[in-house]
């Protein structure tokens, strides 16, 4: 095993981790405003407390998402350093 193949490993392994909080918070993100719109419009006590459960697991799986995408961000400048120079010199002068 060679370097290269290790950090294709490594940042593959990260890429499908962070990737399972990505719908997950999209989704619950969709599913809590529909809780709380129709806690507004009926005025259930139901939907609040629907919405409050899965507004904690909304903020702590986008937290998740926030901590591995980080994780994404220094493994490029560590693991790809000249392609991410590259890469910003392309997208920093757009």
């Amino acid at each position: 095993m060679d370097v290269l193949f290790l950090s294709r490993l490594q940042f593959a392994a990260a890429t499908i981790f962070h990737f399972l909080f990505v719908p997950l918070t999209l989704g619950l993100s969709v599913m809590v405003a529909i809780m709380e719109t129709k806690y507004v419009r009926s005025g259930d006590e139901q939907y609040l407390n629907m919405a409050k459960f899965w507004g904690k697991l909304f903020l702590i799986n986008f937290a998740l998402g926030v901590v591995t995408g980080i994780t994404l961000e220094f493994q490029f400048g560590t693991n790809w350093s000249r392609y991410s120079a590259f890469v910003g010199d392309v997208f920093g002068s757009l």
